[in-house]
């Protein structure tokens, strides 16, 4: 069985990992203030989303094999 490479598996739990973080702030945001989210804290969240994964894929370790 092959095993896929340690940072795509990191990739993949940081990404679900933030999707989740995200989405629960955005509702709480929504319960809050009753104003959506759209599109200042979501596209806030999609950028800071995307550093936070550059950040994971840089800093793991990484495995020739």
């Amino acid at each position: 069985m092959h095993r896929r490479h340690a940072i795509v598996e990191e990739a993949v739990v940081a990404a679900v990992a933030l999707a989740m973080i995200g989405a629960f702030i955005a509702g709480v945001f929504w319960f809050a203030t009753g104003r959506s989210p759209w599109p200042g804290l979501v596209l806030a969240e999609v950028a800071t989303f995307a550093w936070g994964l550059l950040l994971v894929v840089i800093t793991s370790p990484s495995w020739n094999r």
